[in-house]
């Protein structure tokens, strides 16, 4: 009977053990921005990602980053500097894994927020009845920009708390400044300032730090 009683408590000391996950803040970088100076040199972009398990299989997740867009032509010199914010959940819909496997395969939602700060000199205006060329500028102007957008994508471990992840966006914008002089080539974090609605891709690598313990 005492032999029963040990096995018995081993194996529900080793069930808890199994059930009890690890809560980590995982953080990332974007590093498809790299691909995108290669790209577009004129534009330089940076991002950060951070999620955290606020509950099984639901993710906390939040995105910051900057951008610089430089160019220059025969008609005008555009200069544009601006940051963003992303905030939003993910659910991760890969449930049969071991309570020890933080792998996703997700689905999201986030809510994100711009501000650019955009101007243009050198202007050049040709007038099509004297045909003479004037040279003109645009003065700074702020925009503030806010959109949601839908996310779907996987973050896999390659190494004990060391991810890869990648992600599709469709980002939908909600209200964007307007400014009559001239629209804004690129949003910092949502993309072409023409589009009501476009599709955005991320590829991340993560460092994941171990917080606490809680079980599922």
């Amino acid at each position: 009977m005492l032999l029963l009683g040990l096995i018995y408590t081993s194996s529900s000391m080793a069930q808890e053990e199994e059930e009890v996950r690890i809560r980590g803040l995982r953080i990332g970088y974007d590093v498809s921005r790299l691909a995108l100076y290669i790209l577009e040199p004129e534009r330089t972009a940076f991002e950060l990602s951070a999620d955290m398990e606020v509950k099984l299989n639901y993710y906390i997740t939040t995105e910051l980053g900057m951008q610089q867009y430089r160019s220059e032509d025969s008609l005008f010199t555009y200069h544009a500097d601006g940051f963003y914010g992303r905030i939003g959940m993910d659910y991760n819909i890969l449930k049969k894994r071991a309570a020890n496997q933080y792998e996703m395969v997700f689905a999201g939602i986030r809510y994100g927020y711009s501000r650019l700060d955009h101007d243009a000199e050198n202007i050049y205006i040709r007038d099509n009845y004297w045909n003479p060329v004037v040279q003109t500028q645009m003065e700074t102007a702020v925009i503030h920009a806010h959109w949601i957008e839908a996310a779907a994508g996987v973050r896999a471990e390659l190494f004990r708390n060391i991810f890869i992840g990648w992600s599709f966006r469709w980002r939908i914008m909600l209200y964007q400044t307007r400014v009559p002089e001239m629209k804004p080539i690129y949003i910092p974090g949502y993309g072409r300032g023409e589009k009501k609605s476009l599709i955005g891709f991320n590829y991340y690598i993560y460092v994941r730090i171990p917080l606490g313990q809680f079980k599922n």
